[in-house]
C-alpha cells in the first residue's frame, strides 16, 4: 500500500489498513507543491492539458465567432468542422511559440539552456483549471438553478411553484474574472517555480499566460 506519487491514489484507504504500526498520519503541504519537487513529467498529461485549454476555446465557439464578425455557416459539417479543429488548436500554439523563443534566446545570445516544454507546461495548470471553471460557471449558477423545473418537465410534470436559484449576470461575471485572474497569477507563480529561472528568461511564458489570459476574458467575460 505504497504510492510514489498521490494523482495515482483512489482513496481506496488501503494504506490505512496495511499500516502495521498505526502510524497513520496527516501532513498539511501547499497546494500543487510535487508539482515543482517530486513530479514526473509526462508527455501525455501535457498534451490532455493543452486538449483542455483549447476545449474552453471551443465551448465558446459561438462567443468567439461572434466577437470575431464572422459569419461563416456553422451548419454546414466542414466548414464547422474545421473551424473547430483549428480553434481547438491554436490555443496549443501560443505556449509551443514562447518555448520557441525561449530555445532561440538561447541559442543566440548563449543564456542558460532552458527547460524542456513538458516540465514548463504544467506551469499552465491553474490557468486551464480555471479557463474551464469560469466558462462552467455560467451553467452552474444560471442554468444548474432550474435544475427541479426541468426535471419535472422531462417526467412530463408540472413544476410551477419549484424553487428556482439564479445568480445575477453581474456576479457570475464577477466570478468568471475573478478566477481567471486568480488562474493567472497562479501561472505565473507555478512557471516561475517550475523554471527555477530567472524572471526574464521564463518571460515569454509569462507573456504567454497573460495572452491566454486575456483570450479567455475576452470570450468568456467579454470586455
Amino acid at each position: 500500500a505504497q504510492l510514489e506519487d498521490n494523482r495515482d491514489c483512489v482513496l481506496c484507504m488501503t494504506c490505512l489498513k496495511a499500516c502495521p504500526h498505526r502510524s497513520v498520519e496527516v501532513n498539511l503541504r501547499p497546494p500543487g507543491i510535487e508539482l515543482w519537487t517530486t513530479h514526473v513529467y509526462r508527455s501525455y498529461e501535457v498534451a490532455l492539458l493543452l486538449l483542455l485549454l483549447g476545449a474552453v476555446f471551443l465551448h465558446r465557439l459561438p462567443e468567439l465567432q461572434e466577437n470575431l464578425g464572422l459569419g461563416w455557416d456553422m451548419s454546414q459539417f466542414w466548414t464547422h468542422g474545421l473551424l473547430s479543429v483549428t480553434v481547438l488548436s491554436l490555443p496549443a500554439i501560443v505556449p509551443l511559440l514562447a518555448q520557441g523563443i525561449m530555445v532561440g534566446f538561447y541559442q543566440v545570445k548563449e543564456t542558460r539552456k532552458p527547460s524542456y516544454f513538458v516540465k514548463l507546461a504544467y506551469g499552465y495548470l491553474p490557468l486551464v483549471l480555471a479557463g474551464n471553471l469560469a466558462h462552467y460557471w455560467r451553467l452552474g449558477l444560471g442554468e444548474g438553478g432550474r435544475i427541479l423545473p426541468v426535471m419535472f418537465a422531462t417526467f412530463g410534470l408540472s413544476g410551477e411553484g419549484l424553487p428556482v436559484l439564479v445568480a445575477h449576470p453581474a456576479v457570475i461575471a464577477f466570478l468568471q474574472g475573478t478566477t481567471l485572474i486568480s488562474g493567472v497569477l497562479l501561472s505565473l507563480f507555478l512557471t516561475q517555480k517550475i523554471g527555477r529561472q530567472p524572471f526574464s528568461l521564463l518571460l515569454p511564458h509569462h507573456v504567454s499566460t497573460i495572452v491566454l489570459g486575456i483570450s479567455l476574458w475576452w470570450i468568456i467575460v467579454g470586455f
